[in-house]
C-alpha cells in the first residue's frame, strides 16, 4: 500500500483549514505533522498506541531519519542539506541584523532623497530604494519610509501612496531575487518538493519568468511612478486629500511600533552597507555563473559548492567585511558587533522553526506508507488524467492568493500549498516549477494585501500611514495585478 486513501492529504487540509481559521502558522503545521503521524501509527499499531505515543510520534518525524536505498528520509536528519538550511537562516539573520543597525541604508536614501526634484522623481525614487533592499522587507519598509516621509509631505503626495510604494517593492522583489532575506525559505521548499531539483538558487531563478504576479505588481509599480498609470479609486481620493489638505495629524500610527521596531540605528555612511552587500552578493554571483554557466558551457569542473554552501560563504564574507569596515571606522565596538550578530540571529529563530516544520509536513506527505502519507501517490491515482493540468497553475495561484490573504502570511501560506501545488501539479503531468511559481506569487498577494499582514503593517509603520486607510487604498491596485497575473497563469498552462 502507497497511501491510505482520502486520509492522505487529511493533514495538509487540516493545516491549511485551521491556518486560515487561527492565523498561526506554527500550531497550524504541529496539528499537520501530528495528524499524518497519528494516521500512520493507527495504521501500524492500534489506536490505542497512536493516542499513547501522539506527541513522541510528533517529535521523532521532526527529528526525522536519513535517507536510504529503502527509505526517503525525512525530517531535520533526513540530509545535510536541512542542516545547512538552518546556518543559512541563522547567518542571513544576524548578516541582515549588522546591515539594518550600521545605518548605512538610511545614508543611501538620503543621498537618493537630496537628487528628487519632482513628484515623479520622488516616487521613482521610492521605488528604486524599496527595490533595492531586499535583504529584508521589514527593513525595506521602514528605511524608504523614514527616508521619503518628510519629501511625500513636502510635494503633497499621499501617505496612502507611499505605504503603496513600500508594500509593494518590499514583498514582490524579495521573491524575485535569488539572493534576497527569503531566499533560504523558498529555496527549501522548493528543494524539498520538486523531484530532482537539489539547488535552491538555479530553482528560484527558474521561477522568475512564471513569477507573473510580482513581475506585475513591480511593473505596476514604477508605472504608476512615472505617471503612465493614473491614480483611480481609494488612491485617487486620497492623492486628491493630499493635495488640497496636506498632510495631517490624523494618519499617524503608534509611534512607539515605528520606534520598537527601528530600534539603535548608527549614523553609518552609504558605503557602509554598500560595501558589504555588494561583495557578498557579487561572491554569490560568481559562484553561480561559475557553476550554472561557465562550467556547462565550457566543460571546466565547478567550485564544489551547492546552493546553500555558496550562501554560507557568501553571508559569512559579507559579515566578515562589515566587521573589518565598522570597526576600522569606530561604528561600533567589536563587542556591539558581535551583539548585534546575536540580535540578528535571534530574529530569525521563528522562521526555522516554520521551515523545519513545514519541510517535515511536506516529507510525510511526499513519503510512500507506511514511511509517509503517500499523499503524492493518492493525488497521481485520484487526478491523474481527470484533471486537465492546463488549469493547475491557474488554480493553484488562485487558492495561495485566497490563503495567504485570509492567513496574511506568504511564508506560511507556501509552507501548506507548495507539496499540495507541486504534488497535484506532479500527478497531472505539468510543469512543477510553473506550480511553485504560482505558489509563491499567491503568498505574495496576501502577504502585502491583508489586513492581518505583518508586511502590510510595516508598510503602514514605514509611511506612518493609518492602516486601513492603506489596505483600502492599495487593494484595488493589487487585484488588478493578481487579474492580469491570473490569465498569465491561465494561458502559460495551456502553452506548457
Amino acid at each position: 500500500m502507497e497511501h491510505y486513501g482520502l486520509l492522505s492529504i487529511l493533514p495538509s487540509i487540516l493545516a491549511l483549514g485551521f491556518a486560515i481559521w487561527s492565523k498561526r502558522v506554527i500550531p497550524s503545521l504541529l496539528l499537520g505533522i501530528l495528524t499524518g503521524t497519528f494516521i500512520m501509527d493507527t495504521n501500524e499499531n492500534g489506536l490505542f498506541h497512536a493516542i499513547i505515543y501522539s506527541i513522541v510520534n510528533l517529535f521523532k518525524a521532526v527529528a526525522g531519519h536519513p535517507g536510504t536505498e529503502e527509505l526517503r528520509g525525512v525530517g531535520i536528519a533526513s540530509s545535510p542539506g536541512r542542516a545547512e538550511i538552518i546556518i543559512v537562516i541563522l547567518l542571513l539573520g544576524a548578516f541582515i541584523g549588522i546591515l539594518n543597525r550600521s545605518g548605512g541604508a538610511y545614508a543611501f536614501g538620503t543621498w537618493l532623497s537630496s537628487k528628487v526634484k519632482s513628484k515623479n522623481g520622488a516616487q521613482v525614487a521610492t521605488a528604486v530604494m524599496g527595490s533595492s533592499l531586499f535583504t529584508s522587507a521589514y527593513f525595506s519598509s521602514l528605511a524608504t519610509g523614514t527616508v521619503f516621509r518628510p519629501i511625500f509631505d513636502r510635494m503633497k503626495i499621499s501617505r496612502e501612496k507611499l505605504a503603496f510604494y513600500l508594500d509593494s517593492t518590499s514583498a514582490p522583489i524579495n521573491v524575485l531575487i535569488p539572493i534576497s532575506g527569503w531566499v533560504a525559505f523558498m529555496g527549501a521548499l522548493m528543494v524539498d518538493n520538486i523531484p530532482g531539483v537539489d539547488d535552491p538558487i538555479a530553482a528560484l531563478a527558474s521561477t522568475i519568468p512564471y513569477n507573473f504576479y510580482n513581475l506585475v505588481m513591480l511593473a505596476m509599480v514604477f508605472l504608476f511612478a512615472t505617471g503612465k498609470i493614473k491614480d483611480f479609486g481609494p488612491m485617487k481620493q486620497a492623492e486628491l486629500k493630499a493635495q488640497s489638505d496636506g498632510y495631517q495629524e490624523g494618519y499617524k500610527v503608534a509611534d512607539e511600533a515605528s520606534t520598537a521596531s527601528e530600534g539603535t540605528v548608527r549614523n553609518g555612511t552609504t558605503s557602509d552597507m554598500v560595501l558589504p552587500l555588494s561583495i557578498s552578493v557579487a561572491i554569490l554571483v560568481v559562484l553561480g555563473l561559475w557553476n550554472y554557466t561557465v562550467a556547462l558551457m565550457f566543460d571546466v569542473s565547478t567550485v564544489p559548492l551547492n546552493g546553500n554552501q555558496m550562501l554560507i560563504v557568501s553571508f559569512s564574507v559579507g559579515i566578515l567585511i562589515a566587521f573589518i569596515k565598522y570597526i576600522s571606522s569606530k561604528l561600533m565596538t567589536a563587542k556591539e558587533f558581535l551583539n548585534e550578530l546575536f540580535e540578528g540571529s535571534k530574529s530569525v529563530i521563528l522562521g526555522a522553526i516554520i521551515i523545519i516544520l513545514a519541510v517535515t509536513l511536506g516529507d510525510l506527505m511526499r513519503a510512500a506508507a507506511p514511511e509517509g502519507l503517500g499523499a503524492s501517490a493518492y493525488l497521481e491515482q485520484v487526478a491523474g488524467g481527470v484533471i486537465p493540468s492546463a488549469i493547475i497553475p491557474f488554480s493553484v495561484f488562485i487558492i495561495s492568493a485566497f490563503v495567504s490573504f485570509s492567513m496574511g502570511t506568504s511564508w506560511g501560506t507556501w509552507a501548506i500549498m507548495m507539496p499540495i501545488g507541486v504534488s497535484l501539479t506532479l500527478a497531472t503531468g505539468g510543469d512543477p516549477i510553473l506550480a511553485a511559481a504560482a505558489v509563491l506569487s499567491g503568498g505574495t498577494f496576501g502577504d502585502h494585501t491583508s489586513p492581518i499582514s505583518d508586511t502590510s503593517v510595516m508598510s503602514s509603520v514605514g509611511a506612518d500611514c493609518e492602516h486601513m486607510n492603506h489596505i483600502n487604498t492599495q487593494l484595488p491596485y493589487a487585484l488588478v495585478a493578481a487579474s492580469i497575473a491570473a490569465v498569465f497563469f491561465l494561458v502559460i498552462g495551456f502553452v506548457i
